[in-house]
């Protein structure tokens, strides 16, 4: 079992603690306001894809601490570290001594641990004005850098992040893909996968947390490319065609050719069907870990229904659900036939969904997996490995350009069978507990 020596680290109040329950112990964003400050150093044990674990030391930030961080405890705190995540307030009233505090851990760092990654997130950026978010998130980075480069740190990562949105799911699935020691092999098989499933996009989710640990994407000409978190956000052309299944790596993924066509569903109409168990449904929308303090969430508490019961959701739009950057078609009036993606939407359906399988718990069910349909593309999310969750996302054929329709049931069949036979083979680079 791998261990790895994570510091979270920033001023007093700078909102470590909640991000950390927010990720690791599935709070929602309005329930971090009951947390109190972190005094001295909180070590936490956080289990992640089954045999990695995260020894976290959330370090409290008051200036007294400091003073023993540098000084009484400094090899302590210092040695060792896998991976620095250094946490910057944007709203901070004092920033001339938060950057104090950043030098000094960085030169600590370099004392004792050199190879150590780093992370810095400028937080709380949803108290900044929309229009003005990137231009202060820029200047921060720029001081930042200045910062590293003063005390000789070469690489770092910075990103803007809030508990309200998804760009806190975004900084930490690459945080956490970092530590994941095979993750290049990881992203080539999934890459095949998307191969053979003929999909369109591939995530792979972490079980527990939801965060985002690898993605595969297929070109317009049959090629995959295969992306970690920080890259999955790149926009790509997209390959369709019927559906072949065949796997160069495990021979036991079935090789599935169907033509059977299936009646067109209607423009704008989605079904949308979730599987829990022991034996119950959920039918309500869930509420993202975005919503505001105070907002009324009484209707969105999960509906349990009769074992069996297909549950009916409203149409389905993809550009909505993700404020209308997702396109899997041709704009009126647009030449280019390049899908324009949103650069977060992987984070979002991170966030979503794990807000859901929050729900799921709350009725006394277990998240399986859920397909969204709607006439422009099929999302499949089902359980994968024993750590981990899959995403396969088919773009509907177009009837009339000689295409099959993936609504039909011998596709949803042919790409669930897949799925299931692909279970064992990436069992071996995601080892069970």
């Amino acid at each position: 079992m791998a261990k790895k020596k994570v510091l979270l680290m920033g001023k007093a109040h700078s909102g470590k603690t909640s991000m950390r329950s927010i990720i690791f112990a599935n709070y929602l964003a309005r329930d971090t306001m009951r947390l109190s400050p972190t005094l001295d150093v909180e070590h936490h044990h956080v289990r992640f894809l089954g045999d990695l674990v995260l020894n976290l030391w959330d370090c409290g930030g008051q200036d007294a601490f400091y003073e023993s961080y540098f000084e009484r405890d400094r090899e302590t705190i210092f040695r060792s570290v896998e991976l620095l995540i250094y946490v910057f307030d944007i709203e901070s009233d004092c920033p001339e001594k938060d950057f104090d505090h950043f030098a000094g851990v960085l030169e600590a760092m370099e004392e004792n641990s050199p190879d150590a990654r780093i992370f810095v997130l400028v937080h709380k950026m949803d108290l900044v004005a929309e229009e003005e978010r990137e231009l202060i998130l820029e200047d921060r980075k720029r001081l930042i850098e200045d910062s590293c480069l003063g005390v000789g740190v070469q690489h770092f990562q910075c990103f803007g992040t809030s508990i309200w949105d998804e760009t806190l799911y975004k900084a930490w699935s690459e945080i956490v893909t970092n530590l994941i020691p095979n993750i290049g092999v990881l992203e080539s098989h999934l890459a095949d996968f998307c191969r053979i499933c003929d999909a369109d996009e591939v995530v792979l989710f972490e079980r527990a947390t939801f965060l985002v640990i690898s993605h595969a994407q297929s070109n317009r000409d049959g090629r995959e490319i295969a992306e970690g978190a920080v890259n999955g956000a790149e926009e790509g052309s997209l390959a369709s065609g019927n559906p072949a299944v065949k796997d160069s790596h495990a021979e036991d993924v079935a090789e599935i050719q169907s033509s059977e066509d299936a009646e067109k569903t209607k423009a704008d109409e989605a079904a949308v069907e979730m599987s829990t168990s022991p034996s119950s449904l959920l039918s309500s929308p869930l509420e993202p870990s975005g919503a505001s303090p105070g907002e009324d969430t009484s209707a969105l508490t999960p509906t349990p229904v009769t074992p069996g019961d297909r549950v009916s959701a409203p149409p389905f739009n993809s550009a909505a659900a993700t404020n209308g950057q997702i396109t899997k078609g041709k704009p009126s009036g647009i030449a280019s036939s390049t899908p324009q993606f949103d650069a977060h939407r992987f984070e979002k359906i991170s966030n979503i969904v794990k807000q859901f399988k929050l729900s799921c718990g709350k009725a006394q069910s277990q998240f399986q997996g859920m397909d969204v349909r709607n006439s422009k593309f099929t999302a499949f999310i089902d359980a994968f490995t024993a750590n981990t969750y899959i995403m396969v996302i088919v773009s509907n054929q177009n009837l009339e350009g000689g295409g099959q329709d993936w609504s039909s049931g011998a596709k949803t069949a042919a790409t669930l069978l897949n799925i299931q036979k692909a279970r064992s083979h990436f069992e071996q680079f995601i080892p069970r507990s």
